[in-house]
C-alpha cells in the first residue's frame, strides 16, 4: 500500500489515541473533497495503515462519514461559539458570531452541510446527525438570544425561534459557497446582519460589523 512503512504498521498507538487520528483525518478529507468521497480504503491510505485498522473502529462507511461529519462541524461551531465569548455583551457576541458564522474560511464546512442535506434522504443516521447537529445550533444561538433579552439589548417573545430563522438566512450561504470564492458576499452579508436586527428588535446597523 503507498505510504504505509513495516514501521507505521507495527507502532502500536493507544486505542482513543488511533481512533481519534482516524476520526481527525476523515473529517479533514470530508471538508476537502466532500462526504462521498470518504470511504475507510481512502482514510487508511491517507493515514498510511491498513483498511482493517480502520473498520476496527468505524465497522461501515456510514459510521464513518456520521462521525467525520459530526466532528468536522461540531468543532467548527464550538470554535464560532467561542470567538463570541462570555466576556462581551450579548449583542457584541452576537456580531461576532455572525461575522464567524459567514465567513469565507467556512466555506469547507459549509460545502459539508450540503453535501449532508443532499445524502440526508439515504442515509438514516446521518439524517439523524444532521438534526441534532441544527438542533444544537439552534439551542446555542437560542441562549444567546435569550441573554440579550434578559439585558434588554434584544426584543423577541420566543428567542429558540428567532434562531432559527437567522440561522435559515445563514444556511443560505452555503449554496454559494459551492458556487465558489469568487462571489461576492457584500450583499448577502448585509442580509444576514439586517434580517437578525429585525428578528431582534435591534437598531438598523446596531449588529453590523
Amino acid at each position: 500500500m503507498g505510504g504505509m512503512t513495516q514501521s507505521a504498521v507495527r507502532r502500536r498507538k493507544p486505542p482513543e489515541e488511533r481512533r481519534a487520528e482516524i476520526l481527525s483525518t476523515a473529517s479533514a478529507l470530508a471538508s476537502a473533497e466532500g462526504l462521498e468521497s470518504l470511504t475507510l480504503r481512502r482514510v487508511a491510505d491517507e493515514l498510511g495503515v491498513y483498511p482493517g485498522l480502520v473498520s476496527h473502529y468505524f465497522q461501515t462507511v456510514d459510521e464513518l462519514v456520521v462521525a467525520a461529519f459530526r466532528h468536522a462541524v461540531s468543532t467548527e461551531s464550538a470554535e464560532c461559539y467561542a470567538a463570541a465569548a462570555d466576556g462581551l455583551t450579548p449583542l457584541d457576541r452576537l456580531r461576532t458570531l455572525l461575522a464567524s458564522l459567514i465567513g469565507h474560511e467556512r466555506d469547507g464546512v459549509s460545502l459539508l452541510w450540503l453535501d449532508a442535506w443532499s445524502a440526508f434522504r439515504h442515509r438514516a443516521g446521518l439524517a439523524a446527525e444532521v438534526n441534532r447537529q441544527m438542533a444544537v445550533d439552534k439551542q446555542r444561538l437560542g441562549d444567546l438570544i435569550a441573554d440579550g433579552v434578559a439585558e434588554g439589548q434584544f426584543h423577541t417573545a420566543d428567542p429558540t425561534a428567532s434562531a432559527a430563522r437567522i440561522y435559515a438566512v445563514v444556511d443560505g450561504l452555503a449554496v454559494l459557497a459551492a458556487v465558489g470564492p469568487d462571489v461576492d458576499y457584500t450583499a448577502v452579508r448585509d442580509l444576514v446582519f439586517t434580517n437578525a436586527e429585525r428578528e431582534l428588535g435591534v437598531a438598523a446597523g446596531g449588529l453590523h460589523p
